[in-house]
């Protein structure tokens, strides 16, 4: 048993990924009944996707698509930070963070690098594509290396 889970067993380090989703709302409610049951600290994070252009130079030379620009970069970032500070301040919790990056895979590694013994999220967020490629809570159930709590909504299912 990890050392990070401790000798009662419980969770001691809750990562909670938001997407702002109704859903994702709904998970925080219950990583916060559960960190408090737990006496487990909880963390928030939010992931930004950030949109490319393709170029055609880009592809063709360097087999990458597109370019991204700054100024909405920063202003996605700026945004999403008001926004998780918000849900921060609603649920009483100190450590929030928005990275950009790719949503399944930085919650892993993020996870992963600060040690977080579990992942809470909603197990639909707010993308209606990814319900049809695969969704990003089912790729951090199988990539992560730490237990993943995928909470449905209240009547959904």
């Amino acid at each position: 048993m990890s050392d990070l889970v401790g000798q009662s067993g419980m969770y001691k380090h809750i990562l909670v990924a938001v997407d702002f989703s109704e859903n994702s709302h709904f998970a925080l409610k219950k990583a916060k009944a559960l960190a408090e049951n737990c006496h487990a600290t909880i963390e928030l994070i939010h992931v930004v996707e950030i949109p490319t252009y393709p170029i055609l130079e880009d592809v063709a030379v360097m087999g990458m698509p597109g370019i991204w620009d700054e100024e909405m970069t920063e202003s996605i970032i700026s945004a999403s930070n008001t926004r998780l500070s918000k849900l921060a301040k609603e649920f009483n919790i100190d450590n929030f963070h928005t990275i950009a990056g790719i949503a399944d895979v930085d919650i892993v590694e993020y996870a992963k690098q600060k040690k977080h013994d579990l992942i809470i999220m909603g197990s639909h967020g707010l993308s209606g594509l990814q319900r049809l490629i695969g969704s990003t809570t089912n790729s951090v159930i199988n990539s992560s290396s730490c237990d993943v709590l995928a909470v449905k909504l209240e009547g959904k299912g």
